[in-house]
């Protein structure tokens, strides 16, 4: 006779609804978080003139933003634009009695040169107020690094941290469940990150158009962010098995992802989280790929060497997870069998 299969408890219902109510709460937690909490934190800019100026407008910012920008005092507008092309300070201001002067780069961050377009007009509605004559003094905005004219907001290149970021994750997966044998699982770890990294980039530069500059690097900077996070979850799972990987992807999904600074830059994050999800692969090879687009790879040292720990990180715990594995193998292959007693 069948038996009828019995209800699930009450309790298991309770559980079950808890536990889901608990993982639906993180995932809003770490994707809404630092978007809740955006706003600026030690930006740097740039201040055209003597140290006195830069000083007076630091002033004024901590006023209005308190520890909100770092200031500071450049010669000229030349100097400005260099700091600028090298990622040293996200814009500069020069001041004078007429204009409030404006170079912006909205390829490093358009929502940071939103901001600072804002903060150089509020300027100048005091300064022309304080003179007796409101709208008198004009802003003069340049933009240094624009984005593309097919993408002036940068939504392209901002959209596609999630992809990079499940890229990773998806060469890793697909490897090390799919692929058997340590030194085959190396090479694939070796060779699908390039190829993605090539598909994604032409999907980037010429179906979207979102993104500039040299094909072969942008690809480039794109197979080695996905290859820090596949050989970091690779290693992960060859020592811990699927426990490794899971652990390995929700660190790179729910802390690496929102804390890439992808959709606005690390500095608009709370501190000191924006500077952390720097030494992540996700915010790493983020900042990587904007500099290698934008600025002619001026700003990504750093974090070429945080994505190139990465893999070394990986590398190394999964020729451990392979030697442990082997001589496993060995030992459970010499193990002679045990006679039955008479």
């Amino acid at each position: 006779m069948e038996t009828t299969p019995q209800p699930t408890s009450i309790g298991r219902v309770i559980a079950i609804s808890a536990g889901l109510a608990l993982i639906v709460g993180i995932l809003t937690l770490a994707f809404a978080w630092p978007s809740a909490g955006m706003g600026p934190n030690e930006v740097p800019i740039a201040v055209i003139g003597p140290d006195e100026a830069a000083d007076q407008v630091q002033s004024q910012l901590d006023e209005a933003q308190p520890d909100g920008f770092d200031v500071t005092a450049v010669a000229d507008p030349a100097e400005a634009e260099t700091l600028i092309k090298e990622r040293e300070v996200y814009a500069a201001l020069a001041i004078t009695p007429e204009s409030v002067d404006l170079y912006t780069a909205s390829a490093a961050s358009p929502t940071v040169a939103r901001l600072v377009t804002g903060i150089a007009e509020q300027m100048a509605a005091h300064m022309g107020e304080a003179g007796g004559q409101p709208g008198s003094v004009q802003v003069n905005s340049q933009d240094i690094v624009p984005l593309p004219a097919d993408d002036p907001n940068g939504a392209g290149l901002a959209a596609s941290a999630f992809p990079m970021a499940m890229g990773g994750i998806v060469i890793a997966a697909l490897i090390s469940f799919n692929v058997r044998g340590s030194g085959r699982q190396a090479a694939a770890a070796v060779l699908a990150p390039l190829a993605v990294g090539a598909g994604v980039a032409a999907i980037l530069m010429y179906v979207l158009e979102s993104v500039d500059g040299d094909y072969v690097a942008i690809s480039g900077a794109l197979a080695l962010t996905m290859a820090a996070t596949a050989w970091g979850l690779l290693g992960l799972a060859k020592l811990l098995g699927r426990a490794g990987f899971v652990l390995g992807a929700v660190i790179v999904m729910l802390v690496g992802n929102p804390l890439s600074g992808m959709a606005g830059a690390p500095e608009l994050l709370p501190a000191p989280w924006g500077a952390f999800g720097q030494f992540l692969s996700p915010g790493a090879g983020g900042t990587l790929v904007r500099s290698t687009a934008y600025f002619d790879g001026n700003g990504g040292e750093a974090v070429v060497w945080t994505l190139a720990a990465w893999i070394v990180a990986g590398v190394l715990l999964f020729t451990i997870g392979a030697v442990r594995a082997k001589v496993k193998g060995v030992n459970e292959g010499v193990k002679e069998p045990v006679p039955a007693e008479a």
